[in-house]
C-alpha cells in the first residue's frame, strides 16, 4: 500500500503542477481559455474517449458494470445532496447548486490525468467511462436541475446530440461490437489528438484556477464539500461492492467518484443564476482541498 506521501508527489502533484502552467498563462500572459476549452471539448475529447474505448477492448460485462457504477454514484449523491439540502434549509437557488456540485466530479481533466498516472493505459480505458457516463448526464440532468424545471426534454435532447463525446463513444461501442477495422491513418490520427487530450486539459484547470473568486456562501459550502470529498468516496467504495467491481476497474470508479466537482457547474451556474460567485469559490476551494481527501482515499481503500 502506497503512503498518502507516495500518492502525492508520484501521481498527484504532477498533475498540479501542469494546471499551474495554466495558471500562470492566465495570470502572466492573459491567455483566454475559451479557445482551449472549445477544442478539448469538441476535438480533443472525443478522440481521447474513441481511442481508448476501442483500444482497450474491454468485457462487455465490466463496460455494463462501469456504467452501472457511474449512474447510480452519480444519481445516488443527488439523494443525500437533496437531504442534505433540507436539513440545512437551503433556499431553492442554493439546493440545485449544492446538487450539481455534489453529483458531478471533475473527472476530465484531473480524474483522467490521475487515473493515467497511477494505472497506465488500462485505468485511462476504465476511467473514460463514467468520465463519459457524466458527461451525458450533466448536460441533461444536471441542466434540468440548473434549470430547476424551466427546461423542457425536447431542449434537454437538442443540447444532448450536440455533444461530440457521445457520438465518440457510440462510434467506439459500434466498432468495438461488430469488430470493425479503422483504417491505420485514420486511427493514428484520432490516437494523436486523443493524446493531447489530457494536457491541454491540465492547462485549462489552471487557467480557470487562476480566475478564483472568494467563497461567498459557507453556508452552501461546508455541506457541498463535505459531501464532495468526504461522503462521495464512501459511497463510490459501497457502490462498488454491491455492483461486484474488481482490479483497476474498482479503483479507477472510485478515484473517480472521489474527484471535486467539475468545473462546468460553474458554467451552469452562470447560464441559470445560481450564485455563479458563491459556486466558482466553492469548486475552487474544493480542487485546492481534494489532493489531501483523494490521497487518503487511495491510501486507506488500498486502490
Amino acid at each position: 500500500m502506497d503512503s498518502i506521501v507516495a500518492v502525492l508527489t508520484q501521481n498527484i502533484i504532477p498533475i498540479f503542477i501542469v494546471a499551474g502552467f495554466g495558471y500562470a498563462l492566465r495570470r502572466w500572459f492573459n491567455l483566454e481559455k475559451r479557445s482551449l476549452s472549445a477544442a478539448v471539448f469538441n476535438l480533443l475529447s472525443p478522440c481521447l474517449v474513441f481511442a481508448s474505448l476501442v483500444n482497450s477492448q474491454l468485457p462487455g460485462d465490466e463496460l455494463v458494470d462501469l456504467t452501472s457504477f457511474a449512474l447510480l454514484t452519480i444519481t445516488t449523491m443527488g439523494v443525500i445532496g437533496w437531504l442534505a439540502a433540507r436539513i440545512f434549509r437551503l433556499s431553492r437557488r442554493n439546493t440545485a447548486a449544492l446538487l450539481l456540485m455534489t453529483m458531478f466530479v471533475n473527472g476530465g481533466n484531473y480524474g483522467l490525468t490521475l487515473n493515467q498516472l497511477r494505472y497506465g493505459e488500462a485505468g485511462l480505458s476504465r476511467a473514460v467511462v463514467y468520465y463519459t457516463t457524466s458527461t451525458v448526464l450533466i448536460y441533461t440532468l444536471g441542466m434540468f436541475i440548473a434549470a430547476s424545471g424551466r427546461l423542457n426534454g425536447r431542449d434537454a435532447l437538442a443540447r444532448l446530440l450536440r455533444l461530440p463525446p457521445v457520438y465518440a463513444a457510440v462510434a467506439a461501442i459500434v466498432v468495438y461490437r461488430f469488430d470493425l477495422t479503422v483504417p491505420t491513418p485514420l486511427m493514428r490520427g484520432i490516437e494523436v489528438a486523443g493524446a493531447g487530450a489530457i494536457p491541454v486539459m491540465l492547462l485549462v484547470l489552471g487557467m480557470q484556477l487562476a480566475d478564483t473568486q472568494r467563497v461567498a456562501s459557507w453556508r452552501l459550502a461546508l455541506p457541498t464539500i463535505s459531501l464532495r470529498l468526504l461522503v462521495g468516496p464512501l459511497v463510490a467504495m459501497t457502490l462498488a461492492v454491491f455492483i461486484g467491481l474488481e482490479g483497476v476497474g474498482r479503483s479507477t470508479s472510485i478515484i473517480e467518484a472521489s474527484m471535486p466537482p467539475a468545473v462546468f457547474t460553474t458554467i451552469l451556474a452562470t447560464e441559470f443564476d445560481l450564485q455563479p460567485t458563491a459556486v466558482t469559490g466553492i469548486v475552487v476551494l474544493a480542487t485546492l482541498l481534494s489532493p489531501l481527501t483523494v490521497a487518503a482515499t487511495i491510501t486507506l481503500l488500498g486502490l
